[in-house]
């Protein structure tokens, strides 16, 4: 099998890269380990099922992008998506739960308000974006084994679900998280001590992280007068949005969980009953008696978290990969994803990083 581009991770990035290779008629192959597309873009109907992009949802992983990420509102637009953009709301007063659970009512420069958000959630980007792409140029159940740079390009080993398959491209583009490629691709020749210790020590977004989700028959806090906004020092969620939709179909709060991952591992339904118990002291008894609870445990998915991804992180990382052609490879290798963006810009971590990485990416094909 052969291809000009191996883009490997369908995440928004990947995806973006197929897009525009598909707008270009440059010939790709965007490989994806998981049964869907996505990536950390994972989103979920108030009923749980099947993803509809016409229905409002909720996002298990990012939520937010924001006014001044051009690329981000250029390709929403691009999509026809405009019209699904909606601010996160911020109406009512702040909470604030210091650690031996005192709580404060009426905080102020807590709320999100002013951060954009999709209606069908994020992955109604991501999959407006598969949409465009020929199936038989995306492989979903694709583990990516080995990579080796041979004369010509790029030969790839990857398992299927029933099947190995090798490929051979001229380029490969890693849409992936530095680290969870080098936990589970064999490169050749492989990098040098000094770049594994450069590329590891590149921190992946949310990889720490575990998103709490409450949908509601009602929107009880806004008739408290509350945004639904919180700090919470006791926990375990440390802090709490509004997750609804504007027009009043999905009804739900989210929280990350202040526990740390090495904490949380088994212990689910403990930390739901303890998420509940906490809402309660916040909101009253009806915080305790949600339709639906939805924990998504970023570190216990293998492609995105691996043994460096064991904390939290506070802020967005400042990473620096350096450069993204891998000079050893004739630059034939490129890493892509929100972990690539230019540190300088401030977009690791974000959406806008993301698509940030895939035109860099985009660029170096046509060098």
């Amino acid at each position: 099998m052969q291809t000009q581009v191996l883009i490997v991770g369908a995440g928004l990035s990947g995806l973006h890269t197929a897009y525009e290779c598909h707008k270009r008629g440059v010939d790709y192959i965007l490989l994806e380990a998981r049964s869907r597309l996505g990536g950390r873009a994972f989103s979920l109907h108030a009923d749980e099922s099947e993803y509809d992009v016409h229905k409002p949802a909720f996002d298990l992983g990012p939520s937010w992008f924001w006014p001044g990420q051009q690329r981000m509102l250029a390709l929403i637009e691009e999509l026809g998506l405009s019209q699904q953009v909606f601010f996160q709301s911020g109406n009512g007063a702040a909470i604030y739960e210091d650690n031996q659970g005192n709580i404060q009512r009426g905080i102020v420069g807590i709320s999100m308000a002013g951060a954009y958000r999709l209606r069908g959630g994020i992955q109604q980007l991501t999959n407006t974006l598969a949409s465009h792409l020929s199936a038989e140029h995306v492989l979903c159940n694709a583990v990516l084994e080995q990579v080796k740079f041979i004369e010509q390009g790029v030969s790839c080993n990857l398992k299927l679900v029933d099947e190995d398959k090798q490929i051979h491209s001229k380029y490969i583009i890693v849409a992936m998280p530095p680290r969870v490629a080098l936990a589970n691709i064999e490169f050749t020749p492989a990098f040098s001590d000094a770049r594994l210790q450069q590329l590891n020590a590149i921190a992946t977004w949310m990889a720490g992280h575990a998103k709490l989700v409450c949908v509601y028959a009602e929107k009880f806090w806004q008739q408290q007068g509350m945004s639904g906004d919180v700090i919470s020092h006791r926990g375990p969620l440390q802090e709490i949005h509004d997750a609804s939709s504007e027009d009043g179909t999905l009804n739900a709060l989210f929280g990350f969980v202040g526990v740390p991952p090495v904490h949380r591992k088994n212990r689910q339904q403990e930390i739901k009953s303890l998420a509940l118990a906490q809402l309660g002291r916040l909101f009253g008894d009806e915080a305790t008696h949600p339709i639906a609870v939805h924990l998504q445990d970023w570190s216990a998915e293998i492609y995105t978290a691996t043994q460096y991804d064991q904390e939290i992180q506070r802020f967005h990382p400042a990473n620096n990969i350096a450069y993204v052609q891998e000079p050893g490879w004739n630059k034939q290798l490129i890493w892509s994803g929100t972990e690539a963006a230019d540190y300088s810009m401030q977009n690791n971590g974000f959406l806008e990083g993301a698509l940030e990485a895939s035109m860099h990416a985009i660029s170096l094909l046509t060098e």
